[in-house]
């Protein structure tokens, strides 16, 4: 009973997630089938059909902290819902590109709040051992908003993928009834009583030391006030946020979601002989497998080691894909004798994605977020992300005409491999250690010198002494 009513719980939050999956890929498909319509967009209305989501998820990431302390995660999650059927709607029943422009922007303002208040939830009804594999489902339930957009795409036309986007949003709605807000929030508001009763809620009355150990840390919190400026300025604040921004921008400097976004127009100027469609389905079914792997075992290698391994399969398949490319622009034919080839780069690269850079920012954001601040900082690098992502969907094809697909790639290829560096050296590995001790690994000083103990038993040592 316990671990179920918490597996609900984290399933009914998880399905906003899918909205941002859906949305996020949505033109991929869409404007293919507008451009048989009445719509019928130029490529460069198409770019901003594309760039309008993430320019509502910047307004979206820069106001979720402040709503998500004022009203609740589980709050924020409830009243967005509305907005989302608002947006999807406003596409679906589009007489103009300037309504599917309208919408994209308001269900983009949508996915930047998802995108915060969803893992902040998530992380904060979480032991540190279920954390990491509760944690991977944000970026799971988007993978499979990623195959639903890529399987309705294919057999629907634009208009009604959209009105399956207001159905979820309502969907996500009425699943989120009955389970509770989240206790940490709880007790900064004064609730200590209700704070209980939700942690009663979601694992029972146990005596798991975890369970207790989760309870005792959320009745610790100090209540809600105004964050001073000394606290912005301390190691707690300064170092997360500025390691959720880095994990953010190679995120998407990665190229993730220009090549999720521009899937099959991809596979049709590479000639592939590959469907478009199926391509971009295959790459959507690879992607979510790949995470649904990630989720348990996250918390076996750690965190930094996912990284590790993910920044260096996306950079050797970009690599390939690029040098493709550059070759099959000087002897066509590989074009039809090695048309796979850009399928299998696309599936070895959104393995290699799915494996840390696609999943563990998100994660991480949060986990490394004193629970004070923890709005704040994911609420800016939530809008870092989605600032990020508009640069490289916008400028896409903009690079595509200046050097080339292959130069493209490789410029992508060069980001996934600065990652492998910037994971070894700035990053801790937060696996396993509860909220507490990450926030005083933070305030003690540069992670050579206090560095996270291999358990929680484990003593910080005083270097002065």
């Amino acid at each position: 009973m316990v671990n179920r009513r918490l597996n609900l719980a984290n399933a009914a939050v998880l399905v906003n997630a899918l909205t941002v999956g859906l949305a996020s890929t949505y033109s991929s498909t869409a404007t293919e089938s507008m451009k048989s319509g009445k719509l019928n967009p130029d490529d460069n209305e198409i770019s901003w059909i594309g760039s309008s989501l993430p320019l509502g998820a910047i307004v979206g990431g820069l106001i979720a902290g402040y709503l998500a302390n004022a009203i609740g995660r589980k709050g924020v999650m409830m009243y967005l819902s509305l907005l989302l059927v608002g947006g999807w709607l406003s596409i679906a029943y589009a007489s103009s590109l300037t309504f599917v422009y309208i919408g994209r922007f308001l269900t983009g303002i949508c996915c930047g709040l998802i995108c915060v208040v969803t893992p902040m939830y998530i992380i904060e009804i979480s032991t540190p051992e279920k954390r990491g594999n509760l944690g991977t489902g944000f970026q799971l339930f988007i993978c499979m908003g990623i195959i639903i957009s890529s399987t309705a795409g294919k057999f629907l036309p634009w208009d009604w993928v959209a009105i399956c986007g207001a159905v979820l949003a309502v969907t996500a709605l009425l699943c989120l009834l009955p389970f509770p807000e989240s206790p940490r929030w709880l007790v900064m508001h004064n609730k200590q009583a209700d704070a209980v009763h939700a942690v009663n809620f979601l694992y029972g009355n146990t005596n798991n030391p975890s369970v207790n150990e989760l309870l005792n840390e959320s009745l610790n919190i100090p209540v809600k006030g105004f964050i001073a400026p000394h606290e912005i300025l301390h190691p707690t604040f300064y170092k997360p946020a500025l390691y959720s921004i880095g994990l953010m921008f190679f995120q998407q400097f990665s190229g993730s979601n220009a090549i999720l976004y521009y899937t099959v127009k991809i596979f049709k100027e590479a000639k592939s002989s590959v469907d478009p469609m199926m391509g971009n389905l295959w790459v959507a079914l690879v992607m979510y497998f790949s995470t649904f792997l990630t989720s348990h075992i996250i918390d076996i290698i750690g965190r930094k080691k996912s990284l590790y391994i993910s920044g260096f399969i996306t950079c050797v398949s970009l690599n390939i894909m690029s040098v493709y490319l550059l070759l099959s622009t000087r002897d066509p034919s590989l074009k039809d004798s090695h048309g796979w080839i850009p399928l299998l780069c696309l599936i070895i690269y959104i393995s290699g994605f799915s494996l840390g850079l696609g999943p563990v920012p998100w994660l991480m954001m949060s986990e490394m977020s004193s629970t004070r601040v923890r709005g704040l900082i994911c609420g800016l690098g939530t809008a870092f992300s989605w600032t990020f992502v508009f640069i490289i969907t916008k400028s896409f094809l903009q690079i595509e005409a200046a050097v080339g697909d292959f130069g493209a790639y490789w410029i992508y290829s060069v980001f996934c491999l600065l990652s492998c560096f910037f994971a070894l050296i700035f990053l801790p590995e937060t696996k396993g250690k509860t909220m507490e001790e990450i926030e005083r690994y933070f305030g003690g000083g540069e992670p050579q010198i206090h560095p996270l103990p291999d358990s929680p038993n484990e003593r910080y040592i005083d270097q002065d002494n």
